[in-house]
């Protein structure tokens, strides 16, 4: 062999165990998390999977932190393994005289896995929808739900009145303190 064939070879081999062609690919985002595809869910020499899928999610999410890792299939795959083996016909003390050649062909059929890592991201999420204010007025007895910016309805209660409203058309003004449970925007 030359030597720049064999430089060649060397230097493929080297960017093939560097990571040049990341086997990462994202599966499924949005605004909080990533899905990841890898091989194998490793870290070690000279496969570094779940550095690659963090290299991934960083480039969609801030600050991506692992939540859970899943074994999917993905497909099968098939084998086909043939075997040749040939004797000679004839002894050590006769000429040859031919010989017997037989082939053994094996194929077996496997599940191919992956693994899938779902990221989300540490830091917390300040998108508000186009036409909305990241500010809402508390909700009115009786009126429409609370919903904070992020279109997901916290764990509101709201008191039912203790007496009964003014009769006419007089305002109300003894109406209980609202008190708001749950996690939205501080």
């Amino acid at each position: 062999m030359s030597r720049s064939a064999v430089l060649g070879m060397f230097v493929f081999v080297v960017a093939a165990l560097s990571g040049c062609a990341t086997p990462a690919r994202v599966v499924d985002s949005d605004r909080t998390k990533v899905v990841v595809a890898v091989p194998d869910n490793t870290n070690t020499w000279p496969f570094y999977y779940r550095d690659e899928a963090t290299r991934a999610a960083s480039e969609l999410i801030q600050d991506p932190v692992l939540v859970s890792s899943a074994r999917v299939k993905v497909g099968e795959q098939m084998t086909n393994t043939q075997d040749t083996t040939r004797r000679d016909l004839g002894n050590k003390d006769k000429p040859r005289f031919g010989e017997v050649v037989s082939s053994t062909n094996t194929t077996s059929v496997s599940d191919k896995y992956e693994y899938h890592l779902e990221f989300q991201s540490r830091a917390p999420s300040q998108f508000v929808p186009q036409g909305r204010s990241a500010i809402q007025s508390p909700p009115i007895p009786g009126g429409a739900p609370l919903t904070t910016a992020g279109g997901i309805a916290p764990n509101v209660r709201i008191p039912a009145p203790t007496s009964p409203p003014p009769p006419g058309n007089t305002p109300a003004t003894d109406l209980p303190p609202i008190r708001i449970t749950g996690t939205g925007p501080q």
